[in-house]
């Protein structure tokens, strides 16, 4: 389910014409505060070293993800 928030920061960049590097950037912040919310420390660091990607580094990565379907 997406936050309110995430939904509310989408559709405002889809509205104004972002790009999706615009998008992807803008919920930065939302995916830190979601991995903050883990308890278990070594869960967490996972989780922010993969909200904390560099948008060039995420488009590789997906880009792999979808060669490998």
């Amino acid at each position: 389910m997406i936050r309110p928030i995430a939904a509310i920061t989408v559709l405002t960049c889809v509205l104004a014409g972002c790009s999706s590097r615009q998008v992807y950037d803008s919920a930065a912040g939302w995916r830190q505060n979601e991995c903050d919310r883990i308890v278990d420390a070594a869960e967490r660091s996972r989780c922010l070293d993969t909200a904390n990607l560099e948008y060039e580094r995420y488009q590789r990565e997906r880009g792999k993800a979808g060669e490998a379907r």
